[in-house]
């Protein structure tokens, strides 16, 4: 049954990323909050790649951010980040004049897309910095389970930034419910 993959408790880390302050981590990304955020340096494009538990089948993808303009999303089913496949960009959001933009995208490919790694492309602003608030990726895991409990990875792709430094094990967030996830639906989304 789909669930949110894009959640710490669920095995899924950030493995790289092109810019660090460490008050707003790459990390809060996955925290399920808005509130939290991950900010860009004053410079484009900024890049982060998310690295699951485990493989998964993605339908959906959603982006809550700030001052975001131009955005890309790259796929990787390998089983490290080397060689990455275009999914979707680029996009232009919204001008929301500082305020946040909800940019949910469809996977269409017969039942979605195989992913291990995503990568996340900021091409260009709205202002000199954006944030990534939180990221959901909606699917469900490629082997029939869905408790996010396979090793995340520490390798990375490309240089720069922050480097994720150690693997973590995913919890174990039950699907949400009836009839599939539904980002709409969740009272923590």
């Amino acid at each position: 049954m789909p669930k949110d993959y894009a959640r710490e408790e669920n095995g899924t880390t950030v493995i790289m990323a092109t810019s660090q302050d460490e008050r707003y981590p790459p990390e809060n990304m996955l925290d399920g909050k808005e509130g939290t955020f991950w900010v860009t340096t004053g410079c484009f494009p900024q890049e982060f790649v998310l690295a699951f538990a485990k493989p998964i089948q993605i339908t959906q993808i959603v982006v809550m951010s700030i001052n975001v303009k131009g955005l890309s999303i790259e796929t990787c089913e390998k089983e490290s980040p080397q060689v990455f496949e275009h999914l979707c960009g680029p996009l232009e959001l919204a001008n929301r004049e500082g305020r946040l933009q909800n940019e949910r995208h469809q996977v269409n490919p017969p039942r979605g897309q195989k992913a291990r790694f995503l990568k996340f492309t900021i091409q260009s602003g709205y202002a000199d910095f954006a944030t990534i608030n939180r990221v959901s990726v909606v699917g469900s895991a490629l082997d029939g389970t869905d408790d996010g409990g396979d090793e995340g990875t520490g390798t990375s792709s490309g240089g720069g930034g922050y480097v994720a430094g150690s693997t973590r094990s995913g919890g174990g967030a039950g699907s949400r419910g009836v009839g599939g996830y539904n980002a709409d639906n969740d009272p923590d989304f």
